[in-house]
């Protein structure tokens, strides 16, 4: 079998196979051997059948394709035997043509694992934030005002606070002519009114019953308050009128250890027993949200000094990961599907972009941190069985300068 490889520069190789008539007869033998041993043929125990038999009960295009299989595996198996190449087995790109004489030729294309190129020595003098992994009084009292509110009663009152209320909108759209051709309902929250200072201009003080109208401007219109369906182009929609239909405020309950046990199902002896546990789950949070961040400084302030060539497999595997998780979060495919019919194709079209460069720096900033990591001789001292080992390892570059 006559072989050529031509190395493309996204790094991945191009395989060109020259497969004589006598040579394939050989690779369709040990095919039918293989296939064989799945067949059924009165007379004689599975996988020692004659072969014309065996081929007799086979479809000639399966039969081809296992062929064609065959060569292929053979080739990739040389390929690896070789020791030249890093192959990520998945291949692409697959072409096949017969010439008069029968000599049958096959092309196909199969990445390598990717090179991180060194571009320059800066990276030997980043000083990345480091992070604070302590936990302050403060953050503990506030993460236990946040498991009481998970328990609290909600009250109604009087006037908006956009500190404390949350708030219930009736929203009726509103074409040209002031007609009504839609409805929905939001509901609003302190981060609500932090993020559109908007309304809490519109809203802060208000009653129970407040009526204000904001022109349909999708550039100027907070998001929680725009129309989402389908048909929203065709219903020239030119105001959305939001009323005021709830406005209630949480009493937060006591922190008893009675209330504890209700509210957990555990029992502690003293309240600073509850207390500290607290604390030290809020201490992992934090460790893994600091770590992250500083890892993310540092990558910012690396990445410039090496080049990295993505292949196309691992984006296709990336890519097919975030498209499941994306599912996922929509329910199943069938949700997912009517999602994306839902919309525009200008913006499917953007969503899958955005979703296939998302996969594209997240391989980036893999390999860049792994290659780091190599130089700086700690890679082959992480366990990636241990949570957040790698980032420790990263961090404990830069604490011994600190010392």
């Amino acid at each position: 079998m006559e072989r050529k490889i031509i190395e493309w520069n996204q790094s991945n190789l191009e395989v060109q196979l020259t497969i004589t008539p006598d040579e394939y007869k050989k690779f369709e033998e040990k095919a039918l051997k293989e296939l064989g041993k799945d067949i059924n043929i009165p007379g004689f125990r599975p996988g020692h059948a004659p072969l014309d038999l065996i081929k007799q009960k086979i479809d000639p295009r399966y039969l081809e394709g296992a062929v064609y299989e065959t060569i292929v595996n053979q080739a990739i198996s040389d390929l690896l035997k070789e020791n030249k190449y890093q192959l990520i087995w998945n291949i692409y790109d697959f072409n096949t043509s017969k010439e008069e004489d029968g000599t049958v030729k096959i092309s196909f294309k199969i990445d390598v694992y990717p090179e991180v190129k060194v571009k320059n020595q800066n990276y030997e003098a980043v000083e990345p934030q480091l992070p604070n992994l302590e936990v302050s009084d403060e953050e503990v009292e506030k993460a236990i005002e946040g498991l009481k509110a998970q328990f609290a009663d909600y009250q109604d009152v009087n006037k908006v606070d956009p500190e404390k209320s949350y708030v219930k909108l009736d929203l009726e759209y509103l074409n040209d002519k002031g007609e009504k051709v839609g409805d929905a309902k939001v509901f609003l929250a302190k981060p609500d009114f932090e993020e559109f200072k908007q309304l809490k201009e519109a809203f802060e003080g208000k009653e129970k019953g407040y009526s204000v109208e904001f022109d349909y401007d999708e550039e100027k219109l907070p998001r929680l308050l725009q129309y989402f369906k389908k048909d929203k182009d065709q219903l020239n929609i030119a105001k959305v009128k939001a009323t005021i239909s709830e406005i209630k405020e949480p009493v937060l309950p006591e922190l008893t250890l009675e209330n504890i046990e209700k509210w957990f199902g555990k029992k502690y002896e003293k309240l600073e027993d509850f207390i500290e546990e607290v604390k030290q789950t809020l201490a992992k949070e934090k460790k893994r949200i600091e770590l992250n961040k500083f890892v993310e400084d540092l990558l910012a302030k690396i990445k410039d000094s090496f080049e990295v060539v993505l292949p196309k497999t691992l984006i296709d595997q990336e890519v097919k990961q975030r498209l499941e998780s994306l599912k996922q979060r929509y329910g199943g495919e069938k949700n997912f599907e009517a999602m994306l019919k839902s919309m525009k194709p200008e913006d499917v079209k953007k969503l899958y972009e955005d979703i296939t460069n998302a996969a594209k720096e997240s391989i980036r900033n893999f390999l860049t941190l792994m290659k780091f990591a190599e130089l700086k001789g700690i890679l082959d001292k992480v366990d990636f069985k241990k949570d957040l080992d790698f980032e420790e390892k990263l961090l404990s570059l830069f604490k011994k300068k600190e010392k």
